[in-house]
């Protein structure tokens, strides 16, 4: 299992839940911690891309020679890690997401609804302090 984390926190902070001796992952799979790009260890590009970091992760797979494996990530990890195995679906048996998903978000009601407040608030004009003081009087 390739397991990816969140964008703010490094893959070895992972160790000591896959080592809980109650979580039974390592008395059956092998564990490879990984920072993606720009994260931790891992190397530092200009390139955010999500495709250039499917990328790495194959990279990581095929320089250790894992032919093939299940993935997961927490948060953002797990966005990545089914963004690679969609793109390289022939290298992965299963996608483990632990508070994320591959969604964009924009195409989904309540986030158009959301957006629509957000786009309506920063039409309203920015009342300074002796305003808002004067709404305050009027109540």
């Amino acid at each position: 299992m390739i397991w990816l984390p969140e964008i703010t926190e490094p893959a070895a902070n992972f160790q000591k839940f896959f080592a809980q001796r109650q979580n039974k992952v390592l008395d059956v799979r092998n564990v490879w911690l990984v920072d993606y790009r720009n994260q931790g260890s891992s190397d530092h590009h200009s390139s955010y891309d999500m495709e250039d970091m499917a990328d790495d992760i194959i990279r990581f797979m095929d320089e250790r020679q894992i032919t093939m494996a299940t993935i997961g990530g927490h948060g953002f990890g797990a966005k990545v890690a089914a963004a690679t195995a969609a793109s390289n679906m022939n290298r992965f048996t299963g996608v483990v997401q632990y508070e994320g998903g591959p969604l964009n978000h924009k195409y989904y009601e309540a986030y158009q609804e959301l957006e629509s407040y957000v786009q309506f608030a920063n039409k309203l004009p920015v009342a300074t302090m002796e305003g808002a003081a004067a709404l305050r009087a009027l109540d």
